[in-house]
């Protein structure tokens, strides 16, 4: 694994862990869940807001399973240890199992794209910095045309995990890497 690829998956690690608390844990990936609802306005009851916390619960149980974890939670040792034995050897299940997953929490509408508002909910639901949200957006439109299609983000995926160019638009799929 490069340095650069330690920095953008360590950035990736710390968008994941909600809390801080330098362990990722079922409450990290089920509070995404709960801010998304909150952000588009799911009732605390509703069958929406279990479903995305579900969805996004289901994700940190499919990495425990890749990194063949039996503790339900992972450190950022063992997650670099995972992309760099794993993931970087076998890149195009995981970047196709990420964009899914991002997909699957942040088009709402379920039209197959994620306009603008979709991916600002996504840097509000995981307290990324607002402002290089619009620039990140753009970066990712590839064509142009105003949404993010399930394509353009494996390429965002493919820039983030796989390139080892400090510029590739990919980088910026959850904001300013290089801010910590």
């Amino acid at each position: 694994m490069t340095e650069l690829q330690n920095q953008k998956l360590t950035h990736f690690f710390n968008v994941l862990d909600h809390n801080g608390n330098g362990v990722l844990e079922s409450d990290d990936f089920e509070q995404v869940g709960e801010y998304i609802s909150d952000i588009v306005g799911h009732e605390d009851n509703s069958v929406e807001r279990l479903d995305l916390k579900l969805r996004s619960h289901r994700l940190f149980v499919q990495i425990l399973k890749d990194v063949d974890k039996h503790e339900a939670e992972l450190t950022l040792d063992e997650w670099l240890k995972f992309f760099d034995e794993v993931v970087l050897n076998k890149p195009n299940d995981y970047i196709n199992q990420s964009a899914t997953y991002l997909f699957s929490l942040f088009d709402q509408d379920m039209d197959g794209h994620i306009d603008e508002r979709e991916y600002l909910d996504m840097f509000k639901a995981y307290g990324l910095y607002m402002s290089v949200a619009k620039k990140a957006f753009d970066l990712l439109d590839f064509n142009g045309d105003g949404r993010i299609s399930g394509g353009e983000l494996v390429k965002a995926f493919e820039d983030y995990f796989l390139s080892s160019d400090e510029g590739a638009p990919g980088n910026w799929i959850f904001g300013d890497w290089r801010r910590g």
